[in-house]
């Protein structure tokens, strides 16, 4: 017999199952070495980089956010296209922008137009270097893309290139216009044999 005055105990909800993960499978977490040992045993410091040579050909490029391809840009345009994450650009030097055709990476570059307004950047924009997020952008995307090329002296894009978030070594596509951009950015830049 049941007592009636005792709460009745509600049946447990089975969990939903979780997505597979290609990294983790159906776990949640891994759990591992710790991050000092890992990042030590996995990526071996990094070799500082010397002083890049300036001459008068030379650009840098800026990234308006993190991750927008900067370092791979700089590394397939050549000597004379400087990555300005890694050595800052000097008085007056000119820049090229580079911004992902994300909200956040399009606001960013929107903020530093202001900036570079206000007089709050040491060196000379020269354009914006927008690089698709994906392969195909949204009306609204395409939208606050014009507005905020709107505000640079000059406006170039790259396409949506898959192989360049894969590991290995970056190649320049056969695209025309990724090879206009790159002859922009570094126009005497010597073609690899």
């Amino acid at each position: 017999m049941t007592n009636p005055f005792l709460p009745v105990a509600e049946p447990e909800e089975a969990p939903e199952e979780i997505e597979t993960d290609p990294i983790l499978g159906d776990a949640l977490e891994q759990t591992g070495l710790g991050a000092p040992r890992m990042a030590r045993d996995i990526a071996p410091t990094p070799p500082v980089a010397p002083a890049p040579a300036i001459t008068a050909d030379t650009v840098w490029l800026v990234g308006a956010s993190g991750g927008v391809g900067v370092s791979t840009l700089a590394r397939l345009a050549g000597e004379s296209v400087i990555d300005g994450g890694l050595h800052e650009p000097v008085w007056q030097a000119p820049v090229y922008v580079v911004a992902a055709t994300h909200p956040a990476g399009l606001e960013a570059a929107a903020e530093l137009a202001r900036a570079n307004a206000r007089g709050d950047v040491s060196y000379d924009i020269r354009a914006l270097l927008l690089v698709h997020d994906r392969p195909k952008l949204s009306r609204a995307t395409v939208q606050l893309a014009k507005q905020v090329s709107g505000v640079y002296p000059r406006t170039m894009t790259i396409p949506f290139i898959p192989a360049w978030r894969e590991p290995g070594t970056p190649e320049i596509p056969k695209s025309v216009r990724v090879q206009l951009v790159m002859a922009a950015l570094a126009p005497k830049r010597k073609k690899k044999s």
